[in-house]
C-alpha cells in the first residue's frame, strides 16, 4: 500500500492514499493507537445553507441560511491542510449547487485535501458530473425517485466513483436487508435501475431523530430489525461493497461480533475525536447532529480550530463521555 501523505507526532502517526481513501493510524513511542487526535483526519464541512426541498426527515431542519463563503471555506483548509485528510461537503442541500462548488473542490486538492460529497441527484448537470472527477466519491441519496437513478448513472457513466446512500429506518428495512441477501431492489421488470456492477458501494446510515425529524420516532428501527440486519451486515451477499456510519455501527455491536479484521476496519462515535462539523456561518461542532444552540463554537482569530478541538470545554466534554462509553451516543440519539 502506498501512502501519499502523512502525519506524525510523538504519540501516533497518521498515513493516508488519497486514491483508494485507505487511512492507517497506529501509535508509536510505545504509545497506544490514539483515542483522539490532534486535529480531525475528517472533517463534515457545511458548505450549504440553502435548500428549497423541504424532506421531512432533514436532520438540518427547514430555516435557509447563506451558504458558506469561498473565503470562509478557504480558512478552514488553510488551518487543518497538514493533517485533515478528506472533508465531507454537506449542509442543507446539494454542495454541487454551491455557486463556488467548482472553486471549492479545486482549493481542496490543490492543498492535499480530498473532498467527497452527498446529493439528491436533483438539477445535477454534466459540469458537475465534471468537477465531481476531482472528488474521492461521491454518493447519492436513494429517495426511490427518478432523478436518483438518473444522478447514479450519470455519475457511473462520467467515471466517478460512485455509492449510494441508504438510511436504515423502519421503512427501508425491507430494502436493506433484501440488499444484503444480495438482490437487486432497484430492478423494474427487465430494466435495472442501477449498474450495481460498476456501483462502488452502498452505505447505510441509522436513521436519527432530530431536526425536521425529531418527532418521527415511529421511524427509529426495533430491536428485531437491528438484530435482523446485524446478523447480515458482515456476511453480506451482495456483488458491491457494503459499510455502515459510526452511528450504525453502535447499535449493530449490541446484536453481533465482528471477525477480528472487521474489528480493524469499524468505529463507532468519531466525534470530537476523529471528526468534527462545521457550520455553513463558521461554527464548529463535535457532529453535524448536535444542537448548535448547546454545541456550536465560533471560529475567530483567537479561537481557531486548534484551539477549539483541543482545549474547548465542548469538545473535551464530547470526549468524556465517549471514554466512559465508546460504543455510545454522546447526544442520545
Amino acid at each position: 500500500m502506498i501512502f501519499n501523505k502523512s502525519f506524525k507526532n510523538e504519540d501516533y502517526e497518521l498515513y493516508f492514499n488519497s486514491l483508494t481513501g485507505m487511512e492507517l493510524l497506529r501509535g508509536i513511542n510505545g504509545k497506544p493507537d490514539p483515542f483522539s487526535l490532534e486535529l480531525p483526519s475528517l472533517i463534515d464541512i457545511g458548505v450549504m445553507g440553502t435548500c428549497k426541498h423541504k424532506c421531512y426527515f432533514c436532520y438540518q431542519g427547514h430555516i435557509n441560511k447563506p451558504n458558506m463563503k469561498l473565503e470562509d471555506y478557504k480558512k478552514i483548509i488553510d488551518q487543518v491542510k497538514h493533517h485533515t485528510n478528506q472533508v465531507a461537503l454537506g449542509g442543507r442541500g446539494d454542495p454541487n449547487h454551491h455557486e463556488n462548488f467548482k472553486e471549492i473542490v479545486e482549493y481542496s486538492r490543490m492543498n492535499g485535501v480530498i473532498p467527497n460529497y452527498t446529493t439528491s441527484g436533483i438539477g445535477l448537470t454534466d459540469e458537475h458530473v465534471e468537477i465531481s472527477k476531482m472528488c474521492g466519491a461521491v454518493a447519492v441519496s436513494d429517495y426511490d425517485q427518478e432523478y436518483t437513478y438518473n444522478a447514479i448513472d450519470k455519475f457511473i457513466k462520467g467515471g466517478v466513483k460512485t455509492n449510494i446512500h441508504l438510511i436504515f429506518n423502519r421503512t427501508t428495512f425491507g430494502k436493506c436487508t433484501k440488499i444484503l441477501h444480495g438482490h437487486n431492489p432497484w430492478k423494474k421488470k427487465k430494466q435495472s435501475l442501477v449498474d450495481i456492477n460498476k456501483l462502488n458501494a452502498v452505505i447505510f446510515l441509522l436513521f436519527k431523530a432530530a431536526g425536521a425529524g425529531k418527532d418521527l420516532i415511529e421511524l427509529i428501527p426495533s430491536s428485531y430489525e437491528f438484530s435482523v440486519f446485524a446478523d447480515l451486515i458482515f456476511q453480506p451477499k451482495s456483488k458491491f461493497k457494503v459499510g455502515i456510519d459510526s452511528c450504525l455501527v453502535n447499535h449493530v455491536l449490541d446484536y453481533t461480533e465482528p471477525e477480528k479484521i472487521q474489528k480493524m476496519c469499524i468505529d463507532t462515535c468519531e466525534g470530537a475525536r476523529m471528526s468534527a462539523y462545521i457550520t455553513p456561518d463558521m461554527k464548529m461542532m463535535p457532529c453535524s447532529f448536535a444542537n448548535p444552540n448547546e454545541w456550536a463554537i465560533p471560529i475567530t482569530k483567537t479561537k481557531d480550530i486548534y484551539y477549539i478541538w483541543n482545549r474547548s470545554r465542548k469538545f473535551t466534554s464530547f470526549r468524556k463521555k465517549l471514554k466512559l462509553n465508546k460504543n455510545s451516543c454522546p447526544l442520545g440519539l
